[in-house]
């Protein structure tokens, strides 16, 4: 973003301010300071997720899918079904499904567990790896590697903001706080 565009930027109020208006306008007993903290946490993860969904929409995929992918993207050996289960904090039938619709689509292939022979290991195929890299993490049209608008030690300070409220978050939530932040029924 330009430094122009940047400044701009900073002149206007954006939807969360409008928001936080009308609350006080109507209420004004209702503090708003929190509101202006995660009504945009949620505003940017909506965006986010939105990315996301529609990056594995182009390939006939639903929302969701981009989450095995992504699981198995990082994952540094193929996964079994247990440990998917566990990577997204959902249901079995809903790994089974999208693990299913993505193994047909050519995304995701399975194969033999050596040390279980009963068992299974899931893994990305070559197609699946490179819509992961193409289309996601590495994609014109949305970044995961800046944030629009930030300089590197802006994105180090709203880090470690974030992670602040994130760890008292987590702390009250206890185990149902997955290792990797997925949440767990």
């Amino acid at each position: 973003m330009t430094s122009t565009r940047r400044q701009r930027a900073s002149d206007t109020r954006d939807s969360v301010d409008r928001l936080a208006a009308d609350w006080e306008s109507s209420v004004p007993s209702f503090p708003t300071h929190a509101l202006h903290v995660f009504n945009r946490i949620q505003r940017i993860a909506k965006i986010f997720e939105d990315a996301l969904s529609t990056a594995v929409k182009r390939h006939g995929l639903v929302a969701g899918d981009e989450y095995v992918l992504l699981a198995l993207r990082r994952a540094p050996h193929r996964l079994n079904p247990r440990e998917l289960l566990k990577e997204l904090s959902v249901t079995a039938s809903a790994v089974t499904k999208r693990v299913d619709r993505l193994a047909a689509a050519g995304f995701v292939e399975r194969s033999p567990d050596t040390a279980d022979g009963r068992g299974v290991k899931i893994g990305l195929t070559e197609r699946g790896r490179q819509l992961v890299d193409d289309d996601i993490l590495f994609s014109e049209h949305f970044s995961f590697t800046t944030v629009e608008g930030l300089s590197t030690d802006e994105c180090a300070m709203l880090t470690s903001l974030l992670r602040q409220v994130l760890l008292v978050y987590e702390g009250a939530l206890g185990p149902r706080v997955g290792p990797k932040g997925a949440l767990r029924p």
